[in-house]
């Protein structure tokens, strides 16, 4: 890919990518401009027309550290959780953080594009005004999504002013040409626990530090803890201690970040009682330890 450029309007917030003699251009400011300059979708990783052979397999379990857009190139086969589905060229997915998933080649060289980001509580919003459903394929109609995450792997490795707000303003474009493309879904029959089980995960997020109970949330729900369990992740795609799991981990990124608490005292508050533990499991979410992060990070 050669002289990407990205021209970025503070009025209006255009995202116009001129690469390889064509212009693609997206009309993003109605619905990025509630977007505080503080809330940045982060991204740390990407990669384009990454290639492998047919017999190509990597598995993840638990799931990778952050958000992710994998836009397959060649035929693949992919499973979401439980739910394997067989992707043709120009497919997107957008893949929650530690969504336990596979990748495999499927008769012929595999070939992706992707990129790893990092959501704060503050982008929700905008996420959630998108409409996109994480963990299901979208068919592609055209190859713009390629040439922007093209662009934005030459901004990520330039060393251009105020890298960080281009490539934020590139997902935004990403992620809303993904959402255009969309097939609508069709709305789902309400089950009667969607509502509490929508409440309980919001009550997840905002108090991170609670000591959740599985057997609890289910007696107060009045149904058996494996018909909660199943119900939680045909609702989420994970289950209700990942989410828990997940609230304490961002809750603690948050923290380390904006706070002058020790990383002991934060472990307290993300609902931890053994350091040793939660530092643990800090470093397998974040890839890196608490001390490592904060420093990293912390302005």
């Amino acid at each position: 890919m050669t002289d990407s450029i990205i021209l970025l309007t503070n009025c209006c917030r255009n995202c116009i990518i001129i690469a390889n003699n064509k212009i693609f251009a997206f009309a993003i400011f109605y619905k990025i401009s509630n977007i505080t300059e503080v809330s940045i979708i982060f991204i740390y990783q990407l990669g384009w027309h990454w290639k492998h052979p047919e017999n190509f397999v990597i598995e993840r379990p638990n799931g990778h550290f952050g958000s992710q857009i994998i836009l397959v190139q060649s035929k693949g086969r992919l499973v979401m959780g439980d739910i394997e589905y067989h992707a043709e060229k120009n497919t997107a997915f957008v893949v929650s953080s530690c969504l336990p998933h596979c990748i495999y080649g499927d008769g012929e060289e595999y070939c992706d594009d992707w990129i790893r980001f990092s959501l704060e509580k503050e982008d929700q919003e905008f996420i959630s005004s998108l409409g996109l459903e994480f963990n299901k394929p979208v068919k592609l109609n055209d190859d713009g999504v390629s040439k922007l995450i093209a662009a934005a792997e030459d901004i990520f490795n330039s060393a251009i002013p105020n890298k960080k707000t281009a490539l934020h303003h590139i997902l935004c474009a990403i992620l809303i040409h993904i959402s255009e493309n969309a097939v609508p879904v069709q709305k789902k029959k309400h089950n009667y626990y969607d509502e509490e089980l929508d409440k309980l995960k919001k009550q997840i997020y905002d108090d991170p530090s609670h000591d959740w109970n599985i057997p609890e949330i289910a007696e107060k729900l009045n149904i058996s803890v494996s018909h909660f369990q199943r119900l939680y992740k045909n609702r989420f795609g994970v289950s209700c201690m990942n989410d828990v799991f997940m609230s304490r981990m961002e809750y603690a990124k948050q923290l380390l970040m904006n706070t002058e608490l020790t990383a002991n005292e934060i472990s307290e508050k993300c609902g931890f009682n053994n350091y040793e533990y939660f530092s643990r499991s800090f470093a397998k979410y974040a890839c890196m330890s608490p001390i490592k992060y904060r420093s990293k990070h912390k302005e």
